[in-house]
């Protein structure tokens, strides 16, 4: 009778532990959901907020359409000589500080392909040039690319491929010194650095026929 009752109060003890146990794995289970109910809940407000933001910005009305279109027809330029065509790359490079010099060979512009492509409902001539050269500081450089990247001289110029290298230049330049235990005169060599870079483009330039 005894052992019946000790393997009695051992079950009942079994038993609230085993209850107990269940309770925390239901509340361990609750709980995970609940975080990742969280975390979905932050990431829906953020992309709410995103596309609030987007929504939020105003069109552009037609006005502005209209000038910007108009603004780019006037830059559609008659050209009918593929040199035209370089002297506008050879501008654009001068403006940012290349030198365009024919004996520096800093740019090389060759002669470009000549098509006729159709955008929206028109009709253009596409002067395509390949493999244009370009070296010089590292900062002009990069200036010329951005100018025709972005259109700022020439709204109807369009970057299509770019490879760029980056160049460390080690100039060496004299100074003479003067000081104790040194000869009147002496001369020190200072050696130092700036940063060039030379780039291969390709450019489509639209013009009207």
């Amino acid at each position: 009778m005894e052992v019946i009752k000790n393997l009695l109060i051992r079950f009942r003890q079994s038993g609230v532990l085993l209850f107990i146990g269940f309770l925390l794995i239901i509340y361990i289970a609750f709980g995970f959901v609940y975080f990742q109910q969280s975390l979905k809940q932050k990431d829906l407000e953020e992309q709410v907020a995103q596309i609030s933001g987007i929504v939020a910005k105003p069109l552009a009305d037609k006005e502005e359409l209209q000038e910007d279109y108009d603004e780019v027809n006037s830059a559609l330029t008659l050209i009918t000589d593929s040199s035209d065509a370089i002297a506008k790359i050879v501008g654009i490079a001068e403006k940012n500080g290349i030198d365009v010099s024919p004996d520096s060979d800093k740019l090389i512009v060759p002669s470009a392909a000549v098509r006729e492509e159709q955008v929206g409902g028109g009709t253009y001539q596409v002067f395509s040039f390949k493999n244009i050269s370009v070296q010089g500081d590292y900062d002009n450089v990069m200036a010329f690319i951005s100018d025709l990247d972005l259109g700022e001289t020439q709204k109807t110029m369009v970057l299509t491929r770019i490879t760029i290298n980056q160049i460390e230049i080690k100039v060496e330049g004299e100074e003479e010194t003067e000081g104790e235990g040194e000869t009147e005169g002496e001369e020190e060599v200072e050696i130092s650095t700036r940063i060039e870079a030379n780039a291969t483009l390709d450019v489509d330039l639209y013009t009207k026929l």
